[in-house]
Formats: structure tokens, C-alpha cells, sequence
């Protein structure tokens, strides 16, 4: 038996247990990891209140003290403390927003941190504002069987994705009119039937409506489209549409790679070579980027399409120094129509006797051929206005944009503009800088091209497509269809020259293709290449072989040689090796940093140190270019400088720990990096 004092000595540590037991489960408790809406660069940690703790969760909006006033934060992680550490409360959960899924979530985590930006902004980007309205939906998912068989290549290149068991990229290499929306639309099919969800992208707004239709007509109003151009109304019926399950296909333009599907099984990238997959606006975020992110933590499928992939894409795929496993190559060579690929025809425009005059006889000829066969025509003019030089016949001085420097471009409405900053004048005849009337405009563009259509086809029905006729989406819409049921000739800048499928084009004409070739950025070869293969492919879609004319002052440049045989490997090889002499990608990976200014001597000063900063650094493989004026050295009234860093992906963490160490800027000074950029202008 215990004696009294014994009984007294268990009683008292069993107590003592018991209360430190108690008092260390006190101690510990719930914080949040916040996402605070203020452009600041770093998250806030909040205790989580603990008498409704359950509440919370990671993606849920919640009220938060932040200094003296109250925020509006999203929940990203949830941990356990010990107690003692001084931290302000969460003060209520904010019902007005809707929460985040858990993926999303990481999603933004990791956005901010690749893309050097503010969390803040990577919600912004990735969440902006939605809101879910009330549907009156039934889900029903429901396909009508594929009218068309596939060919060999078609089915290969299927039966490969579908086999797909974790992250892969597929490059789906098909010529233009080669049935890769087919394959596209059986994906989704498949996807679908495994219970999955599928975001598909293609490269611009106006080509949602083309998209839309053809999968609509496949799989009804299952299909969801999301993009920047839609009412507030319509853009959060898409997201609730997408939240309540009721859409396992979404589609639109670089926007759709962040829509919250759950359950994602496949990411397609349609024409994937396209510049507008690129933010070319701060977080300058690339969709192959983001898409190759979701599908790696999804563990799913990527598959990229176009006929004209581009180099980094194509060598990533084809070439043994760049190939990985996890990248598989698919060719679809023949059109699914087995008619031939258009002939080109080169037009040496050096030759051309009438200077005034913006369309040769060659193609003028054609097109009156295909009038009488009763075919349609498209021309291609890829500069907008009517005069895109104006300067002084006196003194020689160019009339230019005073926030840029770049000249303006007259347009028929009796108004100057400038088509890098949006901005519109009046129409003058009066120089600036003699005081004289004496202005005088020159040069091609669409207007002009429109005008002397008109001339020599008075009868015919002309439509021109650029971004003064079109506005919108619908606009687009509106003047394609009016050309696939009654119109002769389609006039447009490369708005034209993706996607569409009308099989009565038999021909195809381009203008002003040097322009494009002559902008100083290392992808000029690559970009004129794509638009001239691409604008062809609009030829010859149905039972006959098309015909295309290309008027040029360079008729022996690789590109436009390569673009008039269809011979993508040989540009391929002789771009590559330009790039490799130069170190330019896929042999190095870029960073551009553009620092910008309204005040001239601020930047320059900056810029010094700036250089001063990177002569001290010991940087062992990689080098840089800069700080110096940017192509574009003024923008929105903005003066512009910028280093150009090359380096392999390996040296990717240095390049980032670098620019968190660059010299403070002065106030209205921005530091703006842009990794993997697709133009250096």
C-alpha cells in the first residue's frame, strides 16, 4: 500500500502532466498565410481565429488589419505556431468573394515567384474579379459522332496523346489544311469520356467565334469560351458555368490557360507559334510556360499545334541536342482534302515600273482570272491606315508621335494616328518644325491597297478586315461571314491569315511582306516565314490546288525562297544556324529587362548604375548586352532602356537572384523583366 505522501507525490506529477499537457495544446495554434490585395512582394501571416478555425481554408477571402486600416487578403497555407509569437487576427471571412481552388492556388504561388511579380498581381492575373451568378442548366455532355475519318497520320498522331499515362508534350506538326482541328476535337472527346476537363487555346479574341462554332456543332453547349473581350455578364456565366461543372471544354485566347477546371486532362495550344501567346504588358507571362505548369503538376498531356511551329518548339521536338522524352514529334504532311499544297509565285517588285502603283500586273491578272471562275480572293496588306510616312517635302522633317518618335500613319478619315500608342490626331498639312504647309504622305498601306482595288475592280464586292473595320470579336465574325456567302475579295492584315477555312479561296495575294522582314529583332526571318506560310494556307481548301502571288523587293531572302517551296526544314536549318553563330535561342535562354522612364536624364543616370552594378558581378556563362536604348526607345511617353541577358536554363535562378539585388530605381523609374521574351523591340 501507498503511504499518504505517496499517494500525494502521483497525485501531484499526474496533475502537473496534465497541465502542461493542457497548456502546451493552448499554445499552439492556427496561422494563415496570406495573399494581401496591396502591391506589395511578400505574404502576411495571420492567426486564424480558433473558435471557428474550420472555417478556413487555403483559397478562402477573408478582412485582415493591415496598419491602421482593414484589407481584403485569400488564404494560400494554413500552419501550426507555437502561441507565443505576436501576430494580428484575421478579423471575418469575406462572403462576397468566391473561393480559389487549391490548384489555382499553387498556381499563383508559383506565378509570382517565376514571374517576379507581386502576389497581388499574380492573383490579379491568374483570379481577377469573378462572381457567380445563378444558371438554370441542366448538365448533360453529350457528342455527335465525328463525320469525318481520320487519316494515317491523323490517327497516329491520336492513338500516341491518348496513350499518354503522365506529363508529356506532344508538337503536332500538321500543314495548313491538314485536319489538326479534327484531332483537336477527338481529344476532347476522349478527355471528356474519362471524366476530365480540357482548356483549348487559340492565338487571338477574333478567332474564338471560328473555334466556338466548330466544337459547339460537335459537343453542344458543353463548350465555354473566356476572354477579355466579354461583358462582365458573360464572363462570370463562363465561370460559373466552369465552377458548377457544367462546361468541361473551355476555349479563347491566352486568358483561358487559367480557367479553374477541375479535374484538367488535356491543354491544347492551337497555331502555338503565335507572338500573341506572349503578355507583352507586365507580368509578361508566356502561355507555353504556364500551360507546361499546370499539365506538370496535373500530371496530364500538353499538346501544341501548327503548321508552322516555331524554332525553339520544333528543335525542342526534332533535334537530339534539344530532345527530351517527355517531347514527342507528330508530322501530318498531306491536307485532309489530298488536294496539293498552293504554288507561290515571287513577284520582284525591284523590277516594277510604276512606283505609284501598289499591285503588279501579275496579280492583278490573277485576280481577274478568279473573278471570272466566280473563286474568291483574299489579299494580304499587314499595315493598317492609309499612309504610314508622312513627312515634310521643305525641310525633310518626319512627322512623328511626340510619346514615342514613331511616325504617323495617315488614315482616310482625315486623321494622323499612332498605331504604337492609340493615339489620334487631326489631319495637317502644317510642319511642325518649318512652320510650312508643305507635309506630304507616302508609302503602302491598307487603305491605300483598298482604294486602288477599287479602282480596277468597281463592280466587286471588296471587304477589308483590319482593326478599324473590326473592333471586336463579333465585328470579325460579322465581315467573314459576309465574305464566305457573297463577297469577291477579302482585303486584311494578318488578322486574315489564321485559322479560316473558306474552300471557295482559290487565291491569295501579299503585299508589303518586306516591312515585316526588315524590323530589326532576331525573329523577323522566323515571323515573316509563318505569315507567308500561313496566309497561303488559306488557298486551295477545297477540291482544287490554290494559287499564291507574293510581291516582294526581296526575292531571294531564305524566308520567303523557303516560303515558296513549303520547305520548312530547310528554313529550319538555315535559321537555326544564323542562331547558333549568334547565340540566340534554342541555344540560349533570354531575359530582357527594360527599365523605363518619362524623365530622359533620370534613366541615363540609372542606366550607370545599373552598368556599374554588373561590372562588379562574376557571372561565369552568362553574358548580356546593355543597359542601352531599346529598339522602341520611346513609348507612351515613356524612354525606354534595356540589358538583354543570355544563358542556359540552368543559370535561370541566378539571373532572378540578380535582379532582386539591382540598385533601387529612382521614383517613376519601373525595372521590368521579361523572361523568355518573344521580341526584344
Amino acid at each position: 500500500m501507498f503511504s499518504f505522501y505517496e499517494k500525494y507525490k502521483h497525485l501531484k506529477s499526474f496533475f502537473l502532466k496534465l497541465y502542461l499537457f493542457y497548456a502546451n495544446i493552448t499554445s499552439i495554434m492556427k496561422v494563415a498565410l496570406i495573399i494581401v490585395f496591396r502591391g506589395v512582394p511578400l505574404l502576411f501571416s495571420y492567426i486564424i481565429p480558433s473558435e471557428i478555425s474550420e472555417k478556413y481554408k487555403k483559397g478562402t477571402h477573408v478582412s485582415i488589419p493591415l496598419g491602421k486600416a482593414k484589407a481584403i487578403g485569400c488564404i494560400v497555407d494554413i500552419s501550426e505556431v507555437d502561441g507565443q509569437k505576436s501576430l494580428k487576427s484575421i478579423i471575418d471571412i469575406e462572403k462576397d468573394y468566391v473561393d480559389i481552388k487549391e490548384d489555382i492556388i499553387d498556381l499563383i504561388q508559383w506565378f509570382w515567384k517565376y514571374y517576379q511579380c507581386t502576389p497581388f498581381k499574380a492573383y490579379q492575373t491568374i483570379v481577377g474579379k469573378r462572381k457567380l451568378r445563378e444558371l438554370k442548366e441542366e448538365k448533360i455532355f453529350q457528342a455527335i459522332p465525328s463525320p469525318h475519318t481520320l487519316n494515317s497520320d491523323q490517327h497516329r498522331a491520336y492513338d500516341r496523346i491518348i496513350a499518354s499515362t503522365s506529363f508529356e508534350c506532344h508538337v503536332i506538326h500538321g500543314v495548313t489544311g491538314s485536319g489538326k482541328t479534327e484531332i483537336y476535337m477527338r481529344l476532347a472527346d476522349w478527355v471528356i469520356k474519362q471524366g476530365k476537363t480540357i482548356v483549348i487555346c487559340c492565338p487571338e479574341i477574333s478567332l474564338t467565334p471560328q473555334y466556338t462554332q466548330q466544337f459547339t456543332q460537335r459537343f453542344g453547349n458543353t463548350v465555354s469560351v473566356i476572354h477579355s473581350g466579354l461583358t462582365p455578364k458573360k464572363r462570370d456565366e463562363a465561370y460559373t458555368r466552369i465552377i458548377q461543372h457544367l462546361t468541361p471544354i473551355v476555349i479563347g485566347p491566352r486568358s483561358a490557360i487559367f480557367s479553374p477546371l477541375d479535374n484538367l486532362g488535356m491543354i491544347i495550344i492551337d497555331e502555338e507559334h503565335d507572338a500573341s501567346y506572349k503578355q507583352e504588358n507586365h507580368p509578361r507571362y508566356y502561355t507555353h510556360t504556364v500551360a507546361a505548369q499546370r499539365c506538370k503538376t496535373a500530371n496530364i498531356p500538353l499538346v501544341l499545334g501548327s503548321a508552322t511551329p516555331s524554332l525553339e518548339t520544333f528543335s525542342f521536338a526534332t533535334q537530339a541536342m534539344f530532345k527530351s522524352e517527355q517531347t514527342i514529334y507528330h508530322q501530318v504532311n498531306k491536307r485532309a482534302s489530298g488536294v496539293s499544297m498552293p504554288s507561290m509565285q515571287l513577284v520582284d517588285m525591284t523590277m516594277h515600273k510604276d512606283k505609284r502603283q501598289l499591285l503588279s500586273k501579275e496579280l492583278i491578272s490573277a485576280i481577274q482570272s478568279c473573278i471570272e471562275k466566280n473563286q474568291k480572293v483574299i489579299i494580304l496588306m499587314n499595315r493598317r491606315g492609309y499612309c504610314p510616312y508622312i513627312s515634310c517635302q521643305k525641310c525633310g522633317e518626319v512627322h512623328v508621335c511626340k510619346q514615342c518618335q514613331l511616325s504617323f500613319t495617315y488614315h482616310k478619315d482625315k486623321t494622323f494616328r499612332c498605331h504604337r500608342c492609340d493615339i489620334k490626331v487631326p489631319m495637317t498639312h502644317k510642319c511642325e518644325s518649318c512652320n510650312t504647309n508643305s507635309l506630304a504622305f507616302g508609302g503602302q498601306a491598307i487603305q491605300k491597297v483598298e482604294q486602288e482595288l477599287e479602282h480596277f475592280f468597281p463592280d466587286h464586292s471588296i471587304i477589308r478586315l483590319d482593326k478599324d473595320t473590326a473592333k471586336s470579336a463579333k465585328d470579325m465574325e460579322v465581315l467573314i461571314d459576309e465574305f464566305r456567302q457573297r463577297g469577291q475579295i477579302l482585303l486584311g492584315t494578318q488578322l486574315i491569315a489564321k485559322g479560316h477555312h473558306i474552300e471557295d479561296v482559290h487565291l491569295v495575294g501579299v503585299l508589303g511582306i518586306d516591312t515585316q522582314l526588315n524590323i530589326p529583332d532576331f525573329r523577323s526571318s522566323e515571323r515573316t516565314f509563318q505569315l507567308l506560310m500561313q496566309v497561303a494556307g488559306r488557298a486551295g481548301r477545297g477540291k482544287e490546288q490554290g494559287q499564291v502571288v507574293v510581291q516582294t523587293q526581296q526575292c531571294n531572302h531564305y524566308a520567303i525562297q523557303c516560303a515558296k517551296d513549303h520547305n520548312i526544314q530547310q528554313f529550319m536549318e538555315t535559321e537555326n544556324s544564323m542562331r547558333s553563330a549568334l547565340q540566340y535561342p534554342p541555344y540560349v535562354r533570354l531575359t530582357n529587362v527594360v527599365v523605363s522612364c518619362r524623365n530622359e536624364s533620370v534613366l541615363k543616370t540609372y542606366s550607370q548604375s545599373l552598368q556599374s552594378f554588373l561590372d562588379q558581378q562574376e557571372l561565369s556563362d552568362i553574358s548580356w548586352i546593355g543597359p542601352k536604348p531599346a529598339p522602341f526607345e520611346k513609348v507612351r511617353n515613356h524612354f525606354r532602356y534595356h540589358i538583354v541577358f543570355k544563358h542556359q536554363k540552368e543559370s535561370e535562378q541566378i539571373i532572378k537572384d540578380l535582379l532582386l539585388r539591382f540598385p533601387i530605381p529612382p521614383k517613376y523609374c519601373r525595372v521590368l523583366p521579361d523572361f523568355d521574351p518573344q521580341q526584344l523591340l
